[in-house]
């Protein structure tokens, strides 16, 4: 009986497999859901960099060191792996420079715009190509600014909001989008509300802008709650949910769907209002709901999303002191699963007809018992569903550590996956209601 198509096998059969052989396989580690934990901090202590996620490894780049005199800006690059959790020095940019806005489409990281350590704001856009360690100048920003953030969205970079320093200092309203493909720049929709420093993220087709700071005459600021959503394909703005908590210089990225707000400071912007806070704002509810404060509260940090997981890494401090702090959080409780019990590969054949098994692991602190089987998924298909319409299920203690462990199956053919995929995700809820993430390696074919 061939292990790469089980569409012959009865339920007995498959745990019978799963019961003898879970050993074969390596899951992943158990975490708990809705906390912060502390991982390996940056090797240079920065706040204003800008990051970007390529290929599972999330890039540090540029930022400042605050000084007596002008800011010191970096062009030091630094790339994390969640996977190590370690970190590794790159190419450095060419144009040292904080405050910058950054984005990544097709594996390529662009840096734009930014202030220079004379605190002066640069026009100057550069792409960074993981694969060959190299930075190319691009066309530059036409409206140089810093404090702007930059989003990626079906192909093209939207450069949108910003700052200009000065007596008085500017605030810019202004939209560019920046495709890769001509190197050119146009000119978009403005944002209605003109600020800079904003938290940004794309969901589902439209960029949530939301929060930063607007400064007032000589030396006023304010930190509006403002969300505003624009649409690329329609070229309009319209505005969303205030946030519970004005902020602006704060740590924003997509994760599960939702656009997460973490630190930043509030209006007059003395250190001592900087936020240790997170707000994270539901598009499909319009509604803002308070997540479990970051460890650091911060201003200035980056971003960014890694497996279900935001990364939050650098910033500055209420002592002032810029940070190597990486802090990450994930609101899903982490589970141990097995795909293919007793296949060390993993084999997945996309044209079998047949069932894929997929355990799911109990221990001293989780009962695989309390999923509720109706909401699981693996690779976005569901669970196989009997003539009576229940979820095909099986309790058993697979790898005989003397707790009963669940066992899901899913169609082959429904499974989302590619021969280029190494990895599938398992996502569901437990009876109460709470998010849990599993994952193991594969290997598909076709």
């Amino acid at each position: 009986m061939s292990k790469t198509d089980n569409s012959t096998l009865g339920r007995a059969g498959i745990i019978l497999i799963a019961v003898l052989a879970l050993a074969c396989s390596t899951p992943h580690a158990l975490a708990q859901a809705e906390t912060w934990a502390a991982k390996a901090p940056m090797p240079t202590a920065r706040d204003a960099l800008v990051v970007g996620v390529i290929d599972g490894m999330l890039y540090a780049v540029g930022g400042e060191i605050p000084s007596s005199g002008p800011n010191v800006a970096l062009g030091s690059v630094e790339a994390y792996d969640p996977r190590s959790n370690s970190w590794t020095s790159k190419s450095v940019m060419p144009t040292p420079r904080y405050g910058a806005g950054g984005a990544v489409v097709g594996g390529v990281l662009y840096v734009v715009g930014g202030l220079d350590s004379s605190n002066f704001p640069t026009n100057a856009v550069e792409s960074y190509n993981a694969k060959s360690g190299t930075w190319t100048r691009e066309a530059p920003l036409p409206t140089a600014r810093a404090g702007l953030v930059l989003v990626a969205l079906d192909g093209s970079l939207y450069s949108i909001g910003g700052f200009r320093p000065g007596f008085n200092n500017t605030n810019y309203s202004t939209v560019e989008e920046f495709s890769p493909k001509t190197n050119a720049w146009i000119a978009k929709a403005p944002m209605p509300t003109a600020r800079c420093c904003m938290a940004a993220g794309v969901i589902n087709g439209l960029v949530f802008v939301a929060g930063g700071t607007r400064y007032i005459g000589h030396g006023g600021t304010e930190t509006p709650g403002v969300l505003e959503v624009y649409d690329p394909k329609q070229n309009v703005w319209t505005t969303g949910a205030t946030m519970p908590t004005g902020r602006g210089g704060a740590a924003g990225d997509v994760l599960d769907g939702k656009l997460y707000v973490a630190g930043g400071i509030l209006a007059p912007l003395y250190t001592y209002l900087i936020q240790d806070t997170v707000e994270a704002y539901d598009p499909d509810k319009s509604s803002w709901v308070t997540e479990p404060s970051m460890p650091t509260g911060r201003l200035s940090a980056g971003a960014a999303t890694i497996d279900d997981t935001l990364y939050v890494v650098g910033g500055l401090d209420r002592e002032n002191r810029v940070l190597s702090v990486n802090e990450a959080f994930s609101p899903f409780l982490a589970v141990l699963i097995d795909i293919k019990p007793g296949d060390p590969n993993n084999v997945i054949n996309l044209k079998s007809a047949g069932v894929v098994p997929v355990a799911m692991l109990s221990s001293s602190s989780f009962d695989a018992t309390s999923v509720d089987p109706t909401t699981v998924t693996l690779a976005g298909a569901p669970v196989v569903l009997r003539g009576n319409g229940s979820p095909m299920t099986a309790v058993a203690d697979v790898n005989g550590d003397g707790f009963p462990d669940l066992l899901v199956y899913f169609r082959t053919r429904k499974l989302q996956l590619t021969p280029a995929d190494t990895e599938a995700v398992l996502y569901g809820k437990t009876y109460s209601g709470e998010p849990i993430r599993g994952s193991d390696n594969v290997k598909v074919i076709n």
